[in-house]
């Protein structure tokens, strides 16, 4: 019941979130997988959450611009990551992920919404990785 509370505490934080600043979208680089991946640079904040006052939260943009990948979306498709980084420790880790698909008619459908566990684990960032670009933009 609680994890319940948590969850939805968090949806409403970021639906209301997106209501107050309007997505700004910087395009950090192309993968070899066929994705462009972008920042929301309105959405960079800190995180609030105790014990994680090093860290920064931020929405990414996985666009699908060539279908290289096995993984249900196609060309046009996108995914969007909340991700943290601790700037200090040179750490990331994923808190939500949607997927979004294009529609016949030119709209978006929500394919699905996976959200990651409550305590988000951090992992090193690899040098020369596309995780390096997100802390150039996104730490200090």
């Amino acid at each position: 019941m609680k994890f319940k509370r948590i969850l939805m505490g968090i949806i409403s934080s970021t639906i209301a979130c997106g209501v107050f600043a309007a997505s700004e979208w910087k395009i950090i680089t192309l993968s070899d997988g066929g994705f462009a991946f972008s920042i929301d640079t309105n959405s960079i904040t800190n995180v609030s959450e105790y014990n994680y006052r090093q860290n920064k939260q931020f929405w990414v943009k996985q666009l699908v611009v060539q279908d290289l990948e096995q993984d249900g979306l196609g060309v046009g498709d996108y995914r969007l990551v909340l991700q943290w980084i601790n700037c200090s420790a040179n750490t990331f880790g994923v808190k939500a992920i949607t997927e979004y698909k294009k529609q016949k008619n030119g709209t978006f459908k929500n394919e699905s919404a996976s959200l990651a566990d409550y305590q988000v684990k951090m992992l090193p960032i690899i040098p020369e990785s596309v995780g390096q670009l997100f802390v150039r933009h996104v730490c200090p």
